[in-house]
């Protein structure tokens, strides 16, 4: 028999055995709902567009909204159901509510990412990796859906939503950087709207004129003009400001506005540097993984996500970020959706790194929400739920406060990786999808003011979903969950997940204040394994020893090894994102040709399978905190969708890049518009 060890990590129990992998999170003898019928095995087929995609349906959704969730409610057949997009399945289920138990599973032939029910009682997924958008119907509570038709969308389709009148569907697509609107009746493409890196949920305005889309990373949301011909886009700067430092900016702008009024001798050259001083002070933004409007709450679109600090860069801290101050602080930042600007006092930020409730004459501190993932209005009390990974919990505000995050009004424990969560009105209970255990959490949500707990105590019922077809491996799963784990001394001090800087495993597109310099994050998935030496000091050989220097750096206590090769496991099997189809390949052709030609010189470095001989060089990119001249070459493999460039992020996209860096990293600046074109259009092809 192999050894086998068991750990226990945010109440999920992992086995591990010596030989790999012979347990999975989910299901098992644990289970309580029955397993898939025989007619649910069979993977769904169906053809794509034509009059068959307005098959009737029975499905009737149990709440309003036009936004998707990796669950959804419906009445089928007079039984209440889940429909949960379960990625490590590839399938959506149908759970029953009220039993508790499983009814189906649909399979599906990629991986989906949300699932929302329209009012005509089609049930509408994305696949993420197989960038399509799918609607199917449904018969019975107890059969499989059936596809009735797809749309190809932009590549890695996430998020759904659509238009009040539900005329249209809009698709974001992560890795493609687009918003995507489809015909709802047959599913015909009406256009596309190009977006900054990274865009996750999508909310509409109540009079369907104008789309709100979160962004993973980069410090903004996106406002996205539906109703003008040209569907412009612009972005909607989200970031933070510290309470004491808002005050002391205020005092000093009062004084020289004063000054301005009596004299011009340079006041307004000083109001111009406190704008710079302003900006250099504020916080970026980061896990803008999701997004929630609600009538109840007129006007008001919440954005749940973490405020950073990476601390000065031309400082060597002992570790990753200002050692002074919070490295990552949670916000509920709160759009006023006419004005289309954040609320002031929504993202002005203190510095108590814990959130207190008040439990009569008691505080009693609470661990953050620093990796929130899923967000819904609860009309009856006017709360906005939050799921969060790594605390495994999800989290009720006031909707109504100018700050929701300093009006927490209770917290429910839930199963581990909470990704999804919906109303349901009826019974006033809140459903929660919890993905790395693949649990159903119902529990009620209680009355207005959610802070008796004798009135409404805190019950959270869990129901298992059937085993896994083929199981996870234990390793890849416990990686994933310690991957995520806040809050967790072994990792860092401050409560940093590797998700914190990694998020959906790609980059944070932030530069940080590090012992060596200043050093921008790496996109993990689908190029961590095949490349190394590993740190941009190319002074790790394996991601063993990269993992627990970095640790150590995070002041953390640092990993068991089984858990140590666990998240080796999972961040170097962590699947690449799609890519999209080539749109032009006489570019892509020329573009390649320049990359290998010997006056560009780009191949010199950047050669192999994955675009980087493993070395490291001085190209004259030090920086002035830098302790040392010469930097690993970086891979080129998935680069298009990565950035800020270079190893401090001095250029903010591949046209600075290739513009800007020339003399002993190649010799693009001399190249064409047209040659240049060619050139990063084929860097976003590798």
């Amino acid at each position: 028999m192999p050894r086998t060890q068991r750990t226990r990590l945010n109440g999920v129990l992992v086995v591990l055995t010596a030989a790999g992998a012979l347990a999975a999170c989910g299901g098992g003898s644990g289970a309580t709902g029955k397993g898939p019928s025989a007619a649910s095995e069979r993977a769904i087929t169906g053809k794509a567009g034509g009059a068959g995609c307005m098959a009737p349906s029975t499905a009737e959704p149990m709440s309003k909204g036009g936004a998707g969730s990796t669950l959804a409610l419906a009445k089928v057949g007079g039984r209440r159901v889940a429909f949960v997009a379960d990625e490590d399945a590839k399938a959506l289920l149908t759970i029953d509510l009220d039993s508790q138990s499983q009814l189906a599973e649909t399979r599906l032939e990629g991986t989906p990412a949300q699932v929302w029910v329209a009012a005509d009682g089609r049930v509408f997924t994305t696949l993420r990796d197989k960038s399509e958008l799918v609607a199917l119907a449904v018969s019975r509570p107890d059969a499989p859906l059936t596809r009735l038709c797809s749309a190809t969308t932009p590549a890695e389709p996430i998020a759904i939503a659509a238009t009040p009148d539900e005329s249209t569907i809009l698709v974001s697509s992560g890795w493609g950087q687009r918003l995507a609107a489809f015909e709802a009746a047959s599913l015909a493409a009406k256009f596309e709207a190009k977006l900054p890196r990274e865009p996750r949920a999508v909310v509409v305005a109540d009079d369907g004129k104008t789309a709100f889309v979160s962004h993973a990373v980069g410090s903004v949301v996106s406002v996205v003009d539906l109703a003008g011909a040209k569907h412009e886009s612009r972005p909607l700067p989200m970031r933070g400001i510290e309470a004491q430092q808002l005050r002391a900016l205020a005092k000093q702008r009062a004084m020289l506005e004063q000054m301005a009024k009596r004299t011009a001798s340079g006041s307004n050259e000083m109001l111009a540097a406190l704008e710079e001083q302003t900006r250099r002070l504020e916080r970026q933004s980061c896990q803008g993984f999701a997004l929630a409007k609600s009538s109840a709450v007129s006007g008001r679109i919440f954005a749940p996500q973490v405020m950073v600090d990476p601390g000065d860069l031309d400082q060597r801290p002992d570790g990753y970020g200002d050692e002074h101050s919070p490295t990552e602080t949670p916000a509920v930042a709160v759009i006023d959706e006419t004005a289309q600007t954040p609320l002031l006092a929504s993202v002005t930020l203190r510095r108590d790194p814990l959130v207190f409730l008040n439990r009569g004459d008691t505080r009693e501190a609470r661990a953050e929400c620093l990796l929130p993932r899923a967000a819904v209005v609860d009309t009856k009390t006017r709360s906005l739920l939050v799921t969060c990974y790594g605390i495994d919990a999800v989290v009720a505000y006031d909707a109504t406060a100018a700050n929701p995050l300093a009006a927490e009004r209770r917290r429910w424990t839930v199963g581990s990786g909470p990704s999804g969560v919906a109303v349901d009105t009826e019974k006033h209970r809140a459903v929660v999808w919890s993905q790395f255990d693949r649990t159903i959490s119902t529990f009620a949500i209680g009355e207005s003011e959610l802070v008796d707990e004798k009135v409404s105590p805190l019950t959270v019922q869990k129901t298992a979903a059937a085993p896994l077809r083929e199981k996870l491996p234990a390793e890849y799963a416990l990686g994933r969950i310690l991957f995520h784990a806040t809050g967790d001394a072994r990792i860092s001090a401050d409560g940093r997940a590797c998700a914190s800087c990694h998020p959906d495993g790609r980059d944070d597109a932030i530069t940080w204040a590090t012992p060596e310099g200043p050093r921008r994050s790496i996109m993990l998935a689908g190029r961590a394994a095949p490349t190394p030496p590993y740190s941009w000091n190319g002074n790790e050989t394996s991601l063993h020893g990269h993992l627990a220097n970095t640790f150590d750096r995070l002041s953390g206590k640092g990993l068991r090894s089984i858990e140590l090769d666990a998240l080796v496991t999972y961040v170097s099997q962590m699947p690449a994102p799609p890519r999209a189809a080539p749109a032009d390949n006489a570019k892509i052709d020329r573009g390649r040709a320049i990359f290998a030609s010997s006056e560009a010189g780009c191949s010199t470095c950047h050669s192999g399978a994955t675009f980087t001989d493993g070395r490291n060089h001085d190209v004259g990119s030090k920086h002035r905190a830098d302790r040392g001249a010469t930097f690993n070459t970086p891979s080129l493999r998935l680069v298009g969708g990565t950035g800020p460039y270079f190893h401090d992020g001095r250029y903010a996209n591949l046209t600075e890049l290739l513009t800007k860096s020339d003399g002993k990293m190649g010799h693009t600046k001399h190249l064409s518009n047209a040659d240049l074109d060619a050139l990063e259009t084929y860097l976003r092809t590798l």
